[in-house]
């Protein structure tokens, strides 16, 4: 097989041109850390790697300038070299690994070079390992990471016993579905969507002004931290039983609980919150690896001083409108609204809420227990405010048993430059008593909620 050209895809061209913006940022690169206890078998692992560096061209793809603008180069498939670390004579194997991993994901991934995935097993002891999973975003969405995830299991799975791995080939390639939505943005459907946006954002202030601990300077250094907040398991069942309630999703109530935080913390009732949604709307793209989500700007309206419930229905419109209309560029409607553009700030886009709820099936390694923990920080923050929900009850549904209920787990990104952790700290508990009130009385108005928020 030869390389082969593509242009990129439209959310792969927004990140391009960021890091020609800002190089050396560190913020759309992901790191994920996979813990693996028992009798781990080396060469089965190693096998399953390539397999997936086979089998999806975007693993072997890297970036680079032409005389048509940035485009993606295919090469051919590589067996993966795993390199493992053996900490098992550390004093502390553990503060070891943490040591390995920080100096790991605090180095770059230059787009021009393979590869821009990237695997390295550390062993803690006899039955412990830790795989630490490194790619940029150019190549990584959330969704994707999931399908790698249930991947690895299957393909290590086959090369462990020795039987046959039961994946179909992809019936889509990366670079072969960038072309085709490069050929959808110039069709009726894409012109349909960008018109629906341009009604729905139209006269919302293009800037969220949360007041900080220091002042916005214009330029931006996107230096960040990540702390991960728990929602506990009675709290999020009451939040979850609200939802059927009101016949809305989990979502609705979350992002409508978070507006009413904004609300408070801005004293705006009419602003924008960003999301990241799958705009995997085809069939085909559902098991894709590849960049693909695409931010959207959620219109939150608290004018009127609504009820919560209220407010769910309002939010239940913005989300349902959303997920109609996803798969139109973000940086497309930010264009066709043409927003005073402020130096260092980004319109529509300074506080994301997003949920990381893609099907994760149970990962099955033969004679392995496996735990995923995704999100892993590298200091660094996309935003003024990038919040990621993890629902894990919702995202394994499929394999939930009767009673089972779990927490919702809130990682909290957030810039440095413009809050301190205490400040994020006091949000998040902020936040959850909120979900406490609006699961109390959500009949009462949104300024009665957060007064009693506020005396909790």
């Amino acid at each position: 097989m030869s390389d082969r050209h593509a242009p990129l895809s439209c959310s792969q061209e927004r990140l391009w041109f960021v890091e020609r913006l800002h190089p050396g940022i560190r913020a759309y690169q992901f790191q994920a850390r996979i813990d693996l206890t028992g009798a781990l078998d080396l060469a089965a692992l190693t096998r399953a790697l390539t397999d997936i560096v086979r089998r999806h061209e975007i693993c072997r793809t890297t970036f680079a300038d032409s005389p048509t603008g940035p485009r993606q180069l295919v090469h051919p498939p590589h067996p993966v070299e795993l390199a493992v670390d053996d900490l098992r004579g550390a004093a502390d194997p553990e503060a070891a690994a943490r040591v390995a991993i920080d100096a790991a994901i605090a180095t770059d991934l230059p787009v021009d070079r393979l590869p821009l995935v990237r695997w390295r097993l550390l062993r803690l002891a006899d039955d412990r390992y830790v795989l630490l999973h490194l790619e940029h975003h150019l190549i990584h969405d959330g969704w994707a990471f999931n399908v790698f995830i249930e991947e690895l299991s299957a393909l290590y799975a086959a090369h462990a016993t020795g039987g046959p791995p039961r994946l179909p080939e992809p019936s889509l390639q990366f670079a072969d579905f960038a072309a085709r939505q490069r050929a959808w943005l110039d069709g009726p459907e894409a012109e349909a969507q960008l018109a629906y946006w341009k009604r729905q954002l139209r006269g919302v202030p293009p800037y969220l002004d949360l007041p900080t601990d220091r002042p916005r300077t214009p330029k931006r250094r996107f230096l960040g931290a990540a702390p991960r907040f728990a929602v506990p398991a009675h709290l999020a069942d009451r939040v979850r039983a609200l939802a059927r309630q009101q016949r809305v999703s989990l979502f609705t109530v979350m992002l409508a609980a978070f507006e009413v935080l904004l609300h408070d913390w801005s004293g705006r009732d009419d602003f924008c919150v960003a999301s990241g949604m799958a705009a995997r709307s085809r069939t085909e793209t559902h098991r894709m690896l590849g960049m693909v989500v695409n931010t959207v700007a959620l219109r939150a309206d608290l004018r009127g001083d609504p009820t919560f419930t209220e407010l769910l229905g309002r939010v239940r419109d913005a989300a349902f409108g959303a997920l109609a209309h996803q798969e139109i560029p973000f940086d497309r409607v930010v264009t066709a609204l043409r927003p005073p553009r402020v130096p260092g700030r980004q319109p529509f886009s300074e506080v994301l809420f997003s949920f990381h709820d893609a099907p994760l099936r149970p990962v099955r390694m033969p004679g392995v227990t496996a735990t995923v923990t995704p999100g892993l920080t590298n200091g660094s923050a996309k935003a003024d405010l990038n919040i990621i929900a993890i629902p894990h009850a919702e995202q394994s549904a499929a394999r939930r048993g009767p009673g089972e209920h779990q927490a919702v787990e809130f990682i909290w990104e957030y810039d440095r430059d413009l809050f301190d952790d205490t400040t994020i700290a006091r949000a998040a508990e902020r936040y959850e008593r909120l979900l406490y009130a609006v699961t109390a009385r959500p009949q009462a108005r949104v300024s009665a909620v957060m007064a009693q928020e506020a005396v909790q």
